[in-house]
Protein backbone atom coordinates (compact mmCIF):
# COMPACT_ATOMS: atom_id res chain seq x y z
CA UNK A 1 0.00 0.00 0.00
CA UNK A 2 2.21 2.04 0.95
CA UNK A 3 4.74 1.28 -2.44
CA UNK A 4 1.28 2.21 -4.50
CA UNK A 5 0.62 5.96 -2.45
CA UNK A 6 4.51 6.83 -3.49
CA UNK A 7 4.28 6.11 -6.91
CA UNK A 8 1.28 8.40 -6.99
CA UNK A 9 2.63 10.85 -5.09
CA UNK A 10 5.68 10.88 -7.36
CA UNK A 11 3.07 10.87 -10.76
CA UNK A 12 1.46 14.00 -9.04
CA UNK A 13 4.81 15.89 -8.59
CA UNK A 14 5.99 14.85 -11.76
CA UNK A 15 2.49 15.74 -13.45
CA UNK A 16 2.71 19.36 -11.29
CA UNK A 17 6.20 19.75 -12.06
CA UNK A 18 5.71 19.60 -16.12
CA UNK A 19 2.44 21.87 -15.74
CA UNK A 20 4.92 24.80 -14.42
CA UNK A 21 7.30 23.76 -16.61
CA UNK A 22 4.83 24.55 -19.69
CA UNK A 23 3.49 27.90 -18.17
CA UNK A 24 7.37 29.28 -17.97
CA UNK A 25 7.19 28.72 -21.66
CA UNK A 26 3.14 29.83 -22.66
CA UNK A 27 3.17 32.50 -25.88
CA UNK A 28 0.28 34.42 -27.36
CA UNK A 29 -0.01 32.33 -30.56
CA UNK A 30 0.16 34.93 -33.50
CA UNK A 31 -1.58 33.09 -37.03
CA UNK A 32 -0.31 33.87 -40.09
CA UNK A 33 -2.84 33.39 -42.96
CA UNK A 34 -2.45 34.00 -46.66
CA UNK A 35 -5.67 33.40 -48.59
CA UNK A 36 -9.11 31.74 -47.89
CA UNK A 37 -9.97 30.35 -50.89
CA UNK A 38 -10.56 26.95 -52.55
CA UNK A 39 -7.60 25.06 -53.69
CA UNK A 40 -5.73 24.76 -50.27
CA UNK A 41 -4.79 20.91 -51.25
CA UNK A 42 -2.65 22.92 -53.74
CA UNK A 43 -0.69 25.62 -51.94
CA UNK A 44 0.72 26.18 -47.96
CA UNK A 45 -0.85 29.34 -48.40
CA UNK A 46 -4.81 28.54 -49.12
CA UNK A 47 -7.01 27.69 -46.02
CA UNK A 48 -10.85 26.87 -47.01
CA UNK A 49 -13.03 29.08 -46.71
CA UNK A 50 -15.02 25.91 -44.61
CA UNK A 51 -11.88 25.72 -42.88
CA UNK A 52 -11.07 29.11 -41.67
CA UNK A 53 -14.71 29.17 -40.28
CA UNK A 54 -14.47 25.89 -38.28
CA UNK A 55 -11.33 27.58 -36.84
CA UNK A 56 -12.81 30.98 -36.22
CA UNK A 57 -15.78 29.07 -34.52
CA UNK A 58 -13.57 27.05 -32.08
CA UNK A 59 -11.63 30.39 -31.18
CA UNK A 60 -15.25 32.31 -30.70
CA UNK A 61 -16.91 28.69 -28.88
CA UNK A 62 -14.04 28.09 -26.79
CA UNK A 63 -13.90 31.78 -25.17
CA UNK A 64 -10.17 32.68 -26.55
CA UNK A 65 -9.24 36.11 -26.14
CA UNK A 66 -8.15 37.54 -29.15
CA UNK A 67 -6.31 40.32 -29.46
CA UNK A 68 -5.53 43.13 -31.85
CA UNK A 69 -1.26 43.20 -33.10
CA UNK A 70 -1.73 46.23 -31.48
CA UNK A 71 -2.91 45.34 -28.00
CA UNK A 72 -0.25 41.56 -28.40
CA UNK A 73 2.67 44.47 -28.85
CA UNK A 74 1.52 46.77 -25.74
CA UNK A 75 1.72 43.58 -24.02
CA UNK A 76 5.26 43.06 -25.14
CA UNK A 77 6.13 46.47 -24.25
CA UNK A 78 4.64 45.93 -21.04
CA UNK A 79 5.87 43.10 -20.08
CA UNK A 80 2.48 41.85 -19.22
CA UNK A 81 1.45 38.18 -18.86
CA UNK A 82 -1.37 37.55 -21.51
CA UNK A 83 -4.23 35.59 -19.74
CA UNK A 84 -4.10 32.04 -21.33
CA UNK A 85 -6.16 31.40 -24.53
CA UNK A 86 -5.23 34.70 -26.18
CA UNK A 87 -4.76 34.52 -29.64
CA UNK A 88 -3.62 37.18 -32.40
CA UNK A 89 -5.09 37.10 -36.64
CA UNK A 90 -2.74 38.04 -39.05
CA UNK A 91 -2.80 37.93 -43.11
CA UNK A 92 -0.29 38.61 -45.75
CA UNK A 93 -0.52 40.26 -49.06
CA UNK A 94 -3.74 41.39 -49.43
CA UNK A 95 -5.94 39.09 -51.81
CA UNK A 96 -9.15 39.67 -52.68
CA UNK A 97 -10.44 36.45 -50.60
CA UNK A 98 -9.18 38.16 -47.46
CA UNK A 99 -12.17 40.65 -48.14
CA UNK A 100 -14.71 38.58 -49.72
CA UNK A 101 -14.31 35.52 -47.69
CA UNK A 102 -12.24 36.15 -44.61
CA UNK A 103 -14.07 39.54 -43.46
CA UNK A 104 -17.68 38.18 -43.38
CA UNK A 105 -16.48 35.74 -40.77
CA UNK A 106 -14.88 38.03 -39.06
CA UNK A 107 -17.53 40.38 -38.54
CA UNK A 108 -19.92 37.61 -37.67
CA UNK A 109 -17.91 36.16 -34.77
CA UNK A 110 -16.36 39.93 -34.10
CA UNK A 111 -12.42 38.94 -34.53
CA UNK A 112 -9.89 41.46 -34.95
CA UNK A 113 -7.23 40.43 -37.49
CA UNK A 114 -4.43 42.60 -39.13
CA UNK A 115 -3.57 42.66 -43.23
CA UNK A 116 -0.52 43.39 -44.39
CA UNK A 117 -0.81 44.63 -47.62
CA UNK A 118 1.43 45.04 -50.37
CA UNK A 119 1.33 48.06 -51.13
CA UNK A 120 2.23 48.07 -55.17
CA UNK A 121 -0.22 45.15 -55.58
CA UNK A 122 -3.42 46.45 -54.67
CA UNK A 123 -5.68 46.62 -57.36
CA UNK A 124 -3.55 43.81 -58.98
CA UNK A 125 -5.59 40.47 -60.19
CA UNK A 126 -6.83 38.35 -57.01
CA UNK A 127 -5.75 41.32 -54.88
CA UNK A 128 -8.10 44.02 -53.11
CA UNK A 129 -8.84 47.29 -54.55
CA UNK A 130 -8.07 50.54 -52.75
CA UNK A 131 -12.14 50.83 -52.36
CA UNK A 132 -12.20 46.97 -49.82
CA UNK A 133 -8.88 48.16 -48.57
CA UNK A 134 -10.10 50.86 -47.18
CA UNK A 135 -13.39 49.99 -46.14
CA UNK A 136 -11.57 47.26 -44.02
CA UNK A 137 -9.70 49.64 -41.97
CA UNK A 138 -13.04 51.68 -41.08
CA UNK A 139 -14.41 48.47 -40.33
CA UNK A 140 -12.85 48.93 -36.93
CA UNK A 141 -12.39 45.59 -37.23
CA UNK A 142 -9.50 44.67 -39.15
CA UNK A 143 -6.15 47.09 -39.40
CA UNK A 144 -4.02 47.95 -42.48
CA UNK A 145 -0.71 47.44 -42.47
CA UNK A 146 2.74 47.71 -44.61
CA UNK A 147 4.08 44.75 -46.28
CA UNK A 148 6.40 46.79 -48.28
CA UNK A 149 5.68 48.24 -51.81
CA UNK A 150 7.02 45.01 -54.07
CA UNK A 151 6.84 42.01 -51.43
CA UNK A 152 11.29 41.71 -52.24
CA UNK A 153 13.14 39.66 -50.20
CA UNK A 154 14.91 42.97 -47.88
CA UNK A 155 18.20 40.98 -46.95
CA UNK A 156 18.36 40.55 -50.90
CA UNK A 157 18.52 44.34 -52.17
CA UNK A 158 20.48 47.09 -51.33
CA UNK A 159 19.60 49.41 -48.49
CA UNK A 160 18.48 51.85 -50.24
CA UNK A 161 15.82 49.71 -51.89
CA UNK A 162 15.27 48.53 -48.42
CA UNK A 163 14.67 51.72 -47.05
CA UNK A 164 12.07 52.77 -50.22
CA UNK A 165 10.11 49.73 -49.16
CA UNK A 166 9.69 50.00 -45.77
CA UNK A 167 9.47 54.19 -45.73
CA UNK A 168 7.46 54.25 -48.63
CA UNK A 169 4.93 51.60 -48.28
CA UNK A 170 4.12 53.09 -44.54
CA UNK A 171 3.79 56.91 -46.29
CA UNK A 172 1.49 55.59 -49.41
CA UNK A 173 -0.86 53.76 -46.77
CA UNK A 174 -1.28 56.63 -44.12
CA UNK A 175 -2.19 59.20 -46.81
CA UNK A 176 -4.93 56.76 -48.67
CA UNK A 177 -5.93 55.77 -45.17
CA UNK A 178 -5.36 58.32 -43.06
CA UNK A 179 -4.76 56.74 -39.96
CA UNK A 180 -0.67 56.10 -38.78
CA UNK A 181 0.91 52.50 -40.20
CA UNK A 182 2.48 51.00 -37.51
CA UNK A 183 3.09 47.94 -37.82
CA UNK A 184 5.32 46.35 -40.79
CA UNK A 185 5.70 42.20 -42.51
CA UNK A 186 8.98 41.55 -43.60
CA UNK A 187 8.58 40.23 -47.04
CA UNK A 188 8.87 35.88 -46.90
CA UNK A 189 9.66 36.80 -42.71
CA UNK A 190 13.74 37.50 -43.79
CA UNK A 191 15.11 40.65 -42.04
CA UNK A 192 18.86 41.00 -40.20
CA UNK A 193 19.70 43.80 -37.63
CA UNK A 194 20.16 46.00 -40.03
CA UNK A 195 16.70 45.81 -41.91
CA UNK A 196 15.01 45.29 -37.84
CA UNK A 197 16.82 48.83 -36.85
CA UNK A 198 15.73 50.58 -40.14
CA UNK A 199 12.05 49.33 -39.26
CA UNK A 200 12.40 50.86 -35.69
CA UNK A 201 13.90 54.39 -37.16
CA UNK A 202 10.93 54.45 -39.95
CA UNK A 203 8.23 55.04 -37.19
CA UNK A 204 6.96 51.50 -36.86
CA UNK A 205 5.95 49.82 -33.56
CA UNK A 206 6.14 46.71 -34.46
CA UNK A 207 7.23 43.97 -37.24
CA UNK A 208 6.40 40.25 -37.95
CA UNK A 209 8.19 37.96 -39.24
CA UNK A 210 7.73 33.59 -39.41
CA UNK A 211 9.88 31.60 -37.42
CA UNK A 212 12.80 34.22 -36.85
CA UNK A 213 14.51 31.21 -34.72
CA UNK A 214 15.36 30.15 -31.04
CA UNK A 215 18.38 33.15 -30.69
CA UNK A 216 15.66 35.49 -31.38
CA UNK A 217 13.49 36.24 -27.49
CA UNK A 218 10.62 35.89 -27.57
CA UNK A 219 9.31 38.88 -26.74
CA UNK A 220 11.05 41.14 -29.26
CA UNK A 221 8.03 43.36 -30.93
CA UNK A 222 10.19 43.83 -34.06
CA UNK A 223 10.64 39.94 -34.42
CA UNK A 224 7.21 38.67 -33.97
CA UNK A 225 7.13 34.41 -34.48
CA UNK A 226 4.24 33.59 -36.30
CA UNK A 227 3.01 30.43 -36.71
CA UNK A 228 0.98 29.71 -40.59
CA UNK A 229 -2.15 28.30 -40.79
CA UNK A 230 -2.14 25.58 -44.29
CA UNK A 231 -4.59 22.76 -45.29
CA UNK A 232 -3.02 20.51 -42.04
CA UNK A 233 -5.00 22.25 -39.89
CA UNK A 234 -8.31 21.44 -41.54
CA UNK A 235 -7.51 18.79 -38.60
CA UNK A 236 -8.58 20.71 -35.47
CA UNK A 237 -6.67 18.67 -33.61
CA UNK A 238 -3.82 20.56 -35.16
CA UNK A 239 -5.37 23.79 -35.31
CA UNK A 240 -6.46 23.27 -30.88
CA UNK A 241 -2.20 22.44 -30.42
CA UNK A 242 -1.37 25.59 -32.87
CA UNK A 243 -3.43 28.04 -30.59
CA UNK A 244 -2.62 26.17 -27.49
CA UNK A 245 0.25 28.39 -26.76
CA UNK A 246 2.94 26.23 -26.82
CA UNK A 247 3.37 25.37 -30.37
CA UNK A 248 6.09 27.40 -30.74
CA UNK A 249 8.14 26.19 -27.76
CA UNK A 250 7.69 22.39 -29.05
CA UNK A 251 9.09 23.93 -32.63
CA UNK A 252 11.90 25.29 -31.45
CA UNK A 253 12.59 22.28 -29.85
CA UNK A 254 12.22 20.24 -32.79
CA UNK A 255 14.32 22.79 -35.18
CA UNK A 256 16.97 22.75 -32.02
CA UNK A 257 17.05 19.27 -32.54
CA UNK A 258 17.96 18.79 -36.38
Amino acid sequence: MKKRITLVLIFIVLIAGGVLFLQDSYSVPVLMYHRINEGAESSRLIVSPESFHRQMQFLNDSNYQVLSLDEYVSLLRSGEKPRKKSVVITFDDGYEDNYTNAYPVLKKFQIPATIFVVVGWVGKKDMMNWQQVEELQRSGLIAIESHGMTHCELIQVGKLKAKEEIETSKKILESRLNTEIKYFCYPCGFFTPFIKELTRLSGYRGACATHPGKEIRLNDEFAIRRIRISYSADNMFIFWAQVSGYYTFFKDRRIKSH
